[in-house]
């Protein structure tokens, strides 16, 4: 019997799901070997065990104003400790109000700023059409994963200890079909171009990872790919999908009836690395 998941009617309610999806892949990403997961009252910590920065996070903070700053030192330390490669997310379920210029004076810089989205997968129909030459494949094995990061090195723009960290990141978990993370090889005229993923967390799907080669771009692979995520969250009986936008993903997922909810910011102690 097919399992109905969270459904929610508001945009505030879809953009607390994503805080919460993008929390519960975070600490699922530090689950593995050589990660960690510290969970306080105000706050959820994960150090993945790899030196890339998405992973490593603070997140779901709801610091007492008046303990703010003194928290975000001990928090950022916590980070600091363990890798220079890390950031501090901050969404609509963030606390204080002012958290983000909180983090601003206690030295961190913003590096990332986008729109959080989301879809009601009960009203979402596929088109069914894939662009012509066109192939989409989960990754079930070690040949895919290969194909998988080439796409994310050469999508992302990574550089060589960038796409080892991502790599050996989702080489961990293996390909039990049932892991909650899940991730999708698009080819055309049989070379990879495009990848997306879908984490089923927090009762919504969570689409995350997708990019497309830059030669590829501007085909429709990309709402392709990220299409056969959703599929599968329809299949597994998601009612509600949700995500963190890029500038280049943007257009493609409002063309497939994604709204805006949410923005999701992030900062760090040091300017980012290309892509991470």
């Amino acid at each position: 019997m097919t399992v109905i998941r969270r459904l929610v009617g508001t945009d505030a309610e879809a953009a607390t799901a994503l805080d919460e999806n993008f929390a519960e892949l975070l600490e699922w990403y530090a689950s593995w070997p050589d990660g960690e997961i510290r969970r306080e009252s105000d706050v959820l910590l994960c150090w993945s065990g790899v030196l890339f920065r998405a992973i490593n996070a603070a997140a779901l903070a709801r610091l007492d104003p008046d303990l703010a700053q003194d928290r975000i030192g001990e928090i950022a330390g916590w980070l600091a400790e363990r890798t220079d490669r890390w950031r501090w997310l901050v969404g609509p379920s963030s606390g204080p109000a002012d958290l983000a210029e909180r983090l601003l004076a206690s030295g961190l810089i913003q590096v990332s700023d986008s729109p959080g989205m989301a879809i009601d997968l009960g009203q979402w129909q596929p088109d069914g059409a894939l662009p012509a030459g066109v192939t989409i494949d989960p990754v079930v094995d070690a040949a895919g994963l290969d194909a998988w990061r080439e796409v994310q090195r050469r999508g992302l723009g990574l550089d060589e200890a960038a796409t080892e960290a991502w790599f050996t990141a989702h080489r961990r978990p293996g390909f039990d079909p049932e892991l909650p993370l899940r991730n999708w090889v698009a080819s055309l005229d049989g070379e990879p171009v495009a990848a997306a993923a879908l984490f089923d967390g927090a009762g919504v799907a969570g689409i995350y990872n997708v990019c497309t080669v830059p030669e590829a771009r501007r085909r429709g692979i990309g709402r392709a790919v990220t299409a056969a995520a959703l599929e599968d969250a329809v299949a597994g009986g998601l009612r509600l999908a949700v995500l963190g936008s890029s500038e280049l993903g943007y257009p493609v997922y409002r063309r497939l009836g994604f709204r805006d909810v949410s923005r999701l910011r992030s900062y760090a102690t040091l300017p980012p690395a290309p892509a991470t």
